[in-house]
């Protein structure tokens, strides 16, 4: 790596972020593939070309790294629905709940092993899966609720199980995106990216929520 350092700049400042950015990158796939316990961190750090004693030292271990990349990854998804909200901003609120769960389902496409990681923990009742309801699951819930609600009242319309049908969204867009290989061997066409975008733009956007 090019050295960039300039006269009185931290000696490691850039390597450290570049270091952490790969352990992190190399945590997610791990633990996406085999799940917490069965990923190690001696696994982890040879992914990442660091020795292991680094994440201790970066991360507090094993569980504060996955806290460290799950927090992340709930930051990036909740700041590309707001950046999607902005786009649409004078939009009326049926087009801006659709917009953003268009976006939804177009940022787990783009990072699918963020839902694949997510997954192995949301239904195990422990601390992970408390912190990720709190870091997440809840917020994510809240912001779609919110834009439904906006919507109906709106087009006074009235939709059945509100909250119940924002939940099934969320959690079957990243159940369906995380077992698509899985999907592929049931469901013919679904090896195609757009084929398997449009299936799950018509059967969880428009089947979640119409106005009128």
């Amino acid at each position: 790596m090019t050295d960039r350092r300039g006269r009185g700049r931290p000696k490691d400042t850039e390597t450290d972020t570049d270091t952490s950015a790969a352990i992190a990158r190399a945590a997610v796939l791990r633990f996406a593939d085999k799940g917490y316990e069965a990923a190690s961190l001696r696994e982890i750090a040879s992914d990442a070309k660091v020795d292991v004693a680094l994440i201790s030292y970066r991360f507090g271990g094993k569980k504060g790294l996955w806290k460290a990349i799950v927090a992340k990854a709930a930051l990036d998804l909740l700041a590309a629905l707001d950046r999607a909200l902005a786009d649409v901003s004078d939009a009326n609120p049926h087009d801006r709940l659709r917009h953003a769960m268009k976006a939804y389902l177009a940022h787990l496409l783009a990072w699918p092993e963020v839902p694949r990681l997510l997954l192995r923990d949301i239904t195990v009742d422990s601390e992970r899966s408390q912190f990720l309801l709190e870091e997440l699951s809840q917020p994510l819930h809240e912001f779609f609720l919110a834009l439904a609600q906006a919507a109906l009242e709106e087009c006074k319309g009235e939709v059945s199980h509100l909250q119940f049908r924002i939940a099934d969204f969320i959690y079957s867009s990243a159940s369906k995106v995380a077992r698509r290989d899985r999907l592929a061997k049931l469901v013919a066409g679904m090896e195609d990216d757009a084929t398997f975008e449009a299936a799950l733009h018509d059967t969880l956007i428009d089947g979640a929520f119409r106005c009128g």
